[in-house]
């Protein structure tokens, strides 16, 4: 569910920055970029799931 939704953000934001001027390559900078953090999270979603039950709780007792 992270990369669609990665890469709707990552169209919109694109899409402004390419409306307020900034040009094709910095739009798709943007677009890559957003795409980039996007895949990065979810990559890493299994290790901090598979770790989660080795940070010790919060909670005191």
């Amino acid at each position: 569910m992270v990369m669609p939704v990665a890469l709707f953000i990552a169209a919109a934001f694109a899409v402004f920055s390419w409306s307020q001027g900034q040009g094709g390559p910095v739009a798709g900078l943007v677009f890559f970029g957003i795409i980039a953090i996007g895949f990065t999270i979810n990559a890493l979603l299994p290790l901090v799931e598979k770790i989660k039950p080795h940070i010790p709780s919060r909670s005191r007792s």
